[in-house]
């Protein structure tokens, strides 16, 4: 059960007290221990009523407590209240991850523009010192790839300053990778 739950992630485990090998507290308390199933929301559904196991149950972390024999209305509503509960605490996790992707973006926003704006500067004033016909070539070519690597990352920017979406994708096994989806409206705009 502990290497299923591991795998599955359920959203919400039934869990007696009184079982064999192990009691429901260990895997309580396994489960609980472990950051992959940490966050799944238990339910003790037992014949065990004394007061000091139902503590036990809360202190390893348990979600709720209901006894046997149970009303059927009950459990269903209460596994209703924790799913919810669950899906909204998910929800929060999501909109903080999406927060601090947006910070981190236009902090990093503002700190590449101030020294890509010295540098687009600095490039018009170095191009603006020569005459073109002193370049060679390559002089002028690798100018234009200056020039082409600034507006890239200025187009880069910009992306980022208008999305709309924020999405996940796999990048590597253990690697997510941040895709920014713009706007239709905005990113004519700024085309």
């Amino acid at each position: 059960a502990l290497e299923l739950a591991r795998k599955e992630l359920p959203d919400l485990v039934f869990l007696d007290i009184m079982m064999p090998e192990m009691d429901g507290f260990e895997v309580c308390q396994k489960l609980k221990a472990d950051p992959e199933t940490a966050e799944i929301p238990i339910i003790f559904l037992t014949s065990k009523t004394d007061t000091d196991g139902i503590v036990h149950g809360f202190e390893l972390g348990a979600a709720d407590y209901v006894t046997r024999p149970f009303n059927r209305v009950e459990l269903l509503a209460r596994m209703r209240t924790h799913l919810a509960l669950k899906k909204s605490r998910d929800r929060v996790i999501e909109l903080e991850r999406r927060n601090s992707i947006l910070a981190m973006i236009t902090t990093a926003n503002h700190e590449i523009n101030q020294p890509l704006t010295v540098i687009k500067g600095n490039l018009f004033l170095l191009k603006e010192s020569f005459d073109p016909k002193d370049l060679t070539a390559e002089q002028k070519k690798i100018l234009t790839k200056i020039e082409n690597g600034v507006e890239k990352i200025q187009d880069i920017l910009i992306k980022f300053r208008n999305a709309e979406k924020i999405r996940f994708e796999q990048y590597s096994s253990d690697t997510q990778m941040v895709v920014f989806e713009e706007d239709e409206a905005k990113k004519n705009q700024t085309s």
